[in-house]
C-alpha cells in the first residue's frame, strides 16, 4: 500500500522571514499594547534586532526605577535619536530615602530635557525634593503632561518651581504634593488638572505662586483653559484672604469630585468657593460626584441648587446620600443628563422623581451599580 504524503507538509518558523516594514508594523502594534516591548523584541533574532534598533519610536519610553542599568539607560536615549520621550520615574522604596545612585539617571537624561514629552514621577518626599533641586533651573519646552505622586505620607510639599512652555503644557497631575511654576501665566495651556489626595490651593490665584506668601492683591485666573478638572481627597486651605480664583470655569467639560470633606465651618466656606466656580461653566458636559458626605455634600447640593447645566450628557453618583436630592436639584438638571449613573447608595428618592415622565425627558440610559436598568415607571 503506498504512504500517503501529507500535503501540507509542516515547516519550521522563519522568525527571520518577516521583511523589515512588516516587523515595523508589528512592532508599533506592540507599542500601543503593551509596556515598553523594546528590549524583549530586540532580542529575538539578529534581524529583529537591526529592525527594533533602527526604529525610533521604538525607543522613547523611558522607564527608571532601582534595577536600570545607567549603561542601558544611555542606550535607550542614543536609539530614540531627536524623538520626544515619555518618562516614567518611579523610585518609592524605603531605601531610597537613603540611596542617591538614582541622581546618576537623572544627569543622563538632564541632557535631553528638551526632548521631554511627559514626565511621570513616584518617589518618597526626599527623593522628589532631590529631583526636584536637578531639574528647576531647566526650561521643560516640549512637556506636555507631568505627575508627580509622593509615596509616602509625609506632609504635602509644595515642589518648584517649574518652568512650563504654556503653548505647549497641557496635563497635571498630583497625588499627595503640590507644586508652583516659576510664573503663573506658564499654566495659561493647562487644559487636565487633577488633583488627589493634595491641596486644593492650587485652585486660589492668591497661592498659586507660593502657599507660605500668598499675593493679596486680586488676580484674574492664571489657568484659562482648562476642560478637565479632578478634585479627589484634596483640601483646601483657607487663610482668611477672599478666595479668587485661578481657573477659569468657562471651557470646562468634565468635572470630578471625590471625597472632598468639610469638617468646619471655614472648610466648608472654602468648598461652597471652589464648587461654585467649578460648577458654572456653561459648556459642562460630565459631571461626577463620589463619595461626599455631611456638610461638605450638604454645600455641594446647595450650589448645585442654584446653578443650570444646559450642556451636561452625563451625571454619575457613587456612595452618597440621595435624601437631600430634592426637586430643585432635579430641576437644575434641566431636561436631564441623557447617560445617569448610580453606584453604592440607595436610588429610592431619584427614583420616586423620575417616575413622572416629565422629568429629565432627555435621560436615555440609566446604570445602576453596573447594569443597565429601565427608567421607573
Amino acid at each position: 500500500m503506498p504512504v500517503s504524503r501529507d500535503p501540507f507538509p509542516r515547516r519550521g518558523i522563519n522568525l527571520d522571514s518577516p521583511p523589515a516594514e512588516a516587523l515595523r508594523i508589528i512592532f508599533g502594534y506592540l507599542l500601543d499594547e503593551y509596556d515598553h516591548p523594546e528590549v524583549l523584541v530586540a532580542s529575538i533574532t539578529h534581524h529583529w534586532r537591526e529592525v527594533a534598533l533602527g526604529m525610533p519610536s521604538l525607543w522613547t519610553t523611558i522607564h527608571v526605577n532601582h534595577d536600570r542599568q545607567i549603561s542601558v539607560l544611555r542606550d535607550i536615549i542614543s536609539r530614540s535619536q531627536a524623538l520626544p520621550l515619555d518618562i516614567h520615574i518611579r523610585l518609592d522604596a524605603f531605601k531610597y530615602r537613603f540611596f542617591t545612585e538614582y541622581t546618576e539617571a537623572i544627569d543622563v537624561l538632564l541632557p535631553h530635557v528638551a526632548r521631554w514629552r511627559s514626565l511621570s514621577l513616584t518617589a518618597t518626599n526626599p527623593v522628589l525634593h532631590t529631583i526636584r533641586n536637578r531639574i528647576h533651573r531647566a526650561t521643560l519646552s516640549a512637556l506636555q503632561r507631568l505627575e508627580l505622586v509622593q509615596s509616602d505620607t509625609g506632609q504635602i510639599q509644595h515642589l518648584g518651581p517649574f518652568n512650563f512652555e504654556p503653548s505647549v503644557f497641557r496635563v497635571l497631575r498630583l497625588e499627595r504634593t503640590m507644586i508652583y511654576a516659576a510664573d503663573a501665566t506658564l499654566l495659561a495651556g493647562l487644559t487636565h488638572l487633577e488633583l488627589v489626595d493634595s491641596s486644593l490651593a492650587m485652585l486660589d490665584e492668591h497661592k498659586l505662586l507660593s502657599l507660605e506668601y500668598p499675593t493679596p492683591e486680586p488676580r484674574p485666573p492664571s489657568m484659562t483653559a482648562l476642560t478637565h478638572l479632578v478634585l479627589d481627597a484634596s483640601d483646601p486651605a483657607p487663610d482668611g484672604l477672599p478666595f479668587s480664583p485661578a481657573f477659569s470655569a468657562s471651557h470646562l467639560t468634565h468635572v470630578t469630585l471625590a471625597r472632598l470633606a468639610a469638617p468646619s465651618m471655614d472648610l466648608v466656606q472654602a468648598l461652597s468657593h471652589v464648587f461654585g466656580t467649578a460648577l458654572t461653566g456653561p459648556a459642562l458636559v460630565e459631571l461626577s460626584i463620589a463619595e461626599i458626605h455631611g456638610h461638605a455634600l450638604r454645600m455641594l447640593l446647595a450650589v448645585v441648587r442654584a446653578t443650570r447645566f444646559p450642556a451636561l450628557r452625563v451625571l454619575a453618583l457613587t456612595d452618597i446620600d440621595t435624601a437631600g436630592v430634592d426637586d430643585a436639584i432635579m430641576h437644575a438638571f434641566g431636561g436631564g443628563p441623557a447617560r445617569f449613573v448610580l453606584a453604592r447608595l440607595d436610588p429610592a428618592p431619584v427614583f420616586a422623581r423620575l417616575a413622572d415622565p416629565a422629568v429629565w425627558p432627555a435621560l436615555e440610559r440609566i446604570e445602576l451599580d453596573g447594569a443597565e436598568i429601565a427608567r421607573p415607571h
